[in-house]
């Protein structure tokens, strides 16, 4: 007989598992970023897939077309999801996993945990919320190694640390961020029905990426592999010009929208600035603010409206001190927790010892969507597109944050690193270091390329035998020397 406590637990699991009944799931979206080709390979070989990323960057609907995919391979009954951050459970259980485990083991799976033999795929949405989970989720883990676990969250360093302490070795992480421009000519493709097309954008992006890689693990770069790279680019240039007018027209859209699923499907600007506005004060009052305990979120929401001003510049955290009337310490732990929601990110200035490094601890910030910044810079609309300064800090911005995927492509790690250069005589935007080697990425959104717009990535290549660079353009392609001028469209598809 079913208590009451029963009852509600099974009627709020109910809610949350549809397809035990319907066996399938209710309105998914259809189109799927590359992430989920990743987890779809990843699900039936992990015990434990985190998917952690930023509010509303679509890590929901990732589990959820994981869940679709499975019904069709399995017996919706071998599939629990848990919403971590439901005030119903959470009111009703201490102990929210286990309580909802061990009912769903009862009534809906109906198998004892110790003889379970086929895989059972448990999800939890916002994991984070709930006290403990990882200890659960391992000794869950322990009893049954065929019970295997999805969870999702919005806090990076706190799910990442818990996960690496638990699961060493059997735990896969992927970090979901905004739609990448790739994704974005995916999705209109897609929404177009023009699916040819996305074969075409996706058929050399790998060859590139192997190339460029290549080329960064050279030893002695000379200029026929630097010719034979550019050669990659000239194939993928060439068969994309057909598309210029279409892809540029979307740029436009991502310098001023950014990447946020809900912000790319869209199509009023007004609607999109509540959007965002919500979205970022939810992760300041409430995400933040109940992971740290801060007390003065407004002061958080000044500290962000001076970063977005200064994106891709060095910060002046003294300055801000003055301004906002905080301590310094205090200043330096808050650019802390909004990196750690995925909001922002920074870039040291490069040394090839890493001590020195250490001693250098000016660092240059970056808003990790360049849609957010414009909502919180209150330049969300196409007047931004002829400021020019403004657009240098947007183009600067979004290759960086590109810059990031691309290096986690070329060497897998959970944080990868960007920096910058600067001495008394010049400062390059992006050094992006493999094995290493640091290579020089100067971002120069104008019409025309000089000399003197090359001299300080000559200067540094030759210093610090870095074989070759690249320059970021607004529309030049070629090569000048040892330098590789890119289009800034070209370059982030191969990101």
């Amino acid at each position: 007989m079913v208590n009451d406590f029963e009852g509600d637990i099974i009627r709020i699991l109910s809610v949350f598992n549809p397809w035990w009944e319907t066996r399938k799931i209710p309105y998914v979206e259809e189109f799927k970023r590359l992430d989920f080709r990743f987890l779809k390979s990843r699900v039936p070989e992990k015990e434990i897939i985190s998917i952690i990323g930023a509010r509303q960057v679509g890590k929901t609907t990732l589990m959820e077309q994981l869940i679709e995919l499975l019904i069709k391979q399995i017996s919706p009954n071998r599939i629990l999801m848990i919403y971590g951050d439901n005030t119903e459970l959470n009111t009703l259980s201490k102990n929210v996993i286990k309580d909802c485990f061990d009912i769903y083991e009862r009534f809906i799976l109906k198998e004892e945990i110790t003889r379970i033999q086929k895989s059972v795929y448990v999800f939890i949405d916002e994991v984070q919320k709930i006290d403990n989970w990882f200890n659960i989720v391992k000794d869950y883990y322990n009893i049954n190694k065929n019970i295997k676990f999805i969870v999702s969250g919005s806090s990076s360093v706190k799910i990442l640390e818990e996960s690496a302490k638990a699961f060493v070795g059997r735990a896969e992480t992927q970090i979901v961020v905004p739609f990448k421009f790739l994704e974005l000519i995916r999705f209109h493709n897609f929404r177009n029905k023009r699916v040819a097309d996305d074969v075409i954008f996706l058929e050399n992006i790998s060859e590139i990426r192997d190339g460029l890689k290549k080329l960064m693990e050279t030893r002695k770069v000379t200029k026929r592999h630097i010719f034979n790279f550019f050669k990659l680019f000239d194939k993928e240039y060439k068969q994309t010009l057909i598309f210029e007018k279409t892809v540029k027209k979307l740029l436009d859209d991502y310098f001023i929208k950014g990447g946020y699923p809900a912000i790319i499907k869209e199509p009023n600007l007004r609607r999109c600035i509540n959007i965002l506005t919500t979205n970022i004060r939810d992760v300041i009052n409430t995400d933040i603010k109940n992971v740290h305990k801060i007390r003065e979120s407004y002061t958080m929401e000044k500290l962000l409206v001076l970063l977005s001003k200064d994106t891709s510049e060095n910060i002046n955290i003294a300055n801000i001190s003055s301004i906002l009337e905080m301590d310094i310490k205090t200043i330096s732990q808050y650019i802390e927790y909004l990196g750690e929601a995925f909001i922002i990110s920074t870039a040291e200035n490069y040394r090839y010892s890493k001590v020195n490094r250490l001693k250098k601890k000016i660092k240059k910030i970056y808003l990790n969507d360049i849609g957010l910044r414009n909502v919180i810079n209150n330049t969300f609309d196409e007047s931004i597109l002829l400021n020019q300064r403004e657009m240098g800090k947007i183009a600067e911005t979004i290759v960086h944050n590109h810059c990031i995927r691309l290096k986690f492509k070329i060497s897998p790690q959970t944080n990868p690193k960007l920096f910058y250069w600067r001495d008394d005589e010049g400062e390059i935007d992006i050094i992006f270091e493999h094995k290493n080697k640091p290579i020089p990425i100067e971002v120069k959104y104008k019409n025309k390329i000089g000399g003197d717009d090359l001299k300080t990535i000559r200067k540094f290549i030759q210093n610090y035998k870095s074989g070759f660079g690249l320059c970021i353009t607004k529309d030049t392609f070629g090569i000048d020397d040892k330098i590789l001028m890119l289009p800034i469209w070209l370059f982030l598809l191969v990101c």
